[in-house]
């Protein structure tokens, strides 16, 4: 009998992996006719430096001109918002304006255009005194 057990254990995983790998792929985004599945990233960059100074308008611009466009020369959209956070510690509520950075790219660049996204927000942080970038994703269909 403990000579069947490991076998069928064995053969239990692989069915139950080629399954998970079968829906995984179920699961991709079905697009309408004329869209093509894409994914849409949205990196949310505080303007407040560490030490109270907001981030110029120049300071964004050049920012977004020479760390994001020459990694998305396709294209990009960044529009305004503002941001707020309660720090609990201190029972105080900031707020603050933010950049919200829109990156529609190929499904299939998804990883890739994560891994830039995520340089560019280290660099961010890095640069004007950070604490996060906040970053969501989502799979979209897009097309001209």
């Amino acid at each position: 009998m403990q000579n069947i057990v490991a076998p069928l254990v064995l053969l239990t995983v692989v069915i139950v992996g080629l399954v998970a790998a079968a829906c995984e792929q179920d699961e991709r985004i079905s697009c309408p006719g004329g869209l093509e599945p894409y994914a849409e990233f949205n990196y949310y960059f505080g303007l407040r430096q560490g030490d109270g100074a907001e981030v110029s308008a120049e300071e964004w611009t050049s920012f977004l001109a020479e760390q994001v466009t020459p990694s998305f020369p396709e294209g990009l959209t960044v529009y305004d918002a503002q941001g707020q956070w309660l720090d609990t510690e201190a029972d105080r509520l900031y707020r603050e304006g933010t950049k919200v950075l829109n990156i529609l790219v190929p499904a299939d660049r998804a990883a890739e255009a994560k891994q830039s996204l995520d340089e560019i927000a280290d660099t961010y942080v890095e640069t004007f005194d950070q604490q996060v970038v906040f970053k969501t994703s989502r799979e979209s269909c897009a097309g001209l």
